[in-house]
């Protein structure tokens, strides 16, 4: 099992493509092309639009994030958020795999980065 470790800050780096301030970062355990960490990031510019982190923006900036009722639209977002950044750097995330017999090999181009 891979380590995850979170850390909670309140001084984040800003966003990669506009340089403004960031909602969150997440630096994963997958490497870019160039042997970076890949870190995804969630911008309130940036990521405004129609889609999983435009959603996810849309929560954080509604105040529902305070909500401890809305707890588990919060972590359906940010999992529909995960996957949305994933697929745009060449990563599938399985939900409950089962065996690795069960999967079907992979016969699409290879993914970007390493793991």
């Amino acid at each position: 099992m891979a380590h995850v470790s979170v850390r909670r800050s309140n001084d984040l780096p800003s966003c990669s493509r506009c340089n403004g301030p960031l909602i969150l970062a997440a630096r994963t355990g997958q490497l870019d092309t160039s042997g970076n960490p890949i870190t995804l990031e969630l911008c309130k510019a940036c990521d405004a639009g129609n889609t999983a982190a435009g959603a996810l923006v849309r929560f954080f900036a509604s105040g529902a994030g305070n909500h401890t009722s809305r707890a588990k639209e919060g972590a359906e977002l940010l999992l529909a958020f995960q996957k949305e950044l994933m697929a745009a750097h060449g990563y599938v995330l399985v939900d409950n795999p089962g065996p690795a017999t069960a999967l079907p090999p992979h016969t699409g181009t290879p993914p970007k980065g390493a793991g």
